[in-house]
C-alpha cells in the first residue's frame, strides 16, 4: 500500500505523520512517501525584503530540516519511505501528485502552516477531498 502524506511541519501535519507510522508498523507491505510544498506564499515576500533569494532559501532550509526529521521517524522503525520537496500550488501539487503516481491513501493534517490563506482561498484539505478518488484520511 502506497500512502502519501503531505508535509509542512505544523502539528497537524506531524500528528498525521505519528498516525501513519501507527498504521505502518501494523502493515508490513506499506511504502510512505511525504511530499513537501514549500514556499506557496514566498512570491510576495518580494515585495517586504530586501533580498528575497535569501527569505526563499531559508524558508527551502526550514522545510527540508523538518521533512528529514520527519522521514527519520519512519526510517527508526523501518518502514520503508522517500520524501520528496515540491513548489507551487499546494493543493494542486498534492492532488497533481496522486493522480500520476498511484498511491492508495492520503493521510494528511486538517490544517496547515497556512491557515489564514485557507480561510481566504479555501482549505488545502478541503481541495484535495473534493479532486481525489481515493481514500483521504484528515487529522487534527
Amino acid at each position: 500500500m502506497k500512502i502519501l502524506i503531505p508535509y509542512d511541519g505544523s502539528q497537524s501535519s506531524q500528528n498525521a505523520v505519528h498516525y501513519a507510522l501507527k498504521f505502518a508498523k501494523g502493515h508490513s507491505s506499506v511504502e510512505i512517501t511525504l511530499l513537501t510544498v514549500a514556499c506557496n506564499d514566498a512570491p510576495f515576500a518580494r515585495d517586504f525584503v530586501a533580498n528575497p533569494l535569501e527569505v526563499l532559501q531559508a524558508c527551502q532550509e526550514f522545510f527540508k530540516g523538518s521533512l528529514d526529521k520527519a522521514k527519520a521517524s519512519f526510517e527508526a522503525e523501518g518502514v520503508k519511505v522517500n520524501s520528496v520537496m515540491s513548489s507551487g500550488d499546494v493543493a494542486e501539487v498534492i492532488i497533481d501528485t496522486v493522480k500520476t503516481e498511484s498511491y492508495d491513501k492520503v493521510i494528511m493534517g486538517r490544517r496547515g502552516l497556512s491557515a489564514l490563506t485557507g480561510l481566504v482561498l479555501g482549505s488545502v484539505s478541503s481541495k484535495v477531498l473534493a479532486n481525489v478518488d481515493i481514500p483521504v484520511t484528515l487529522i487534527k
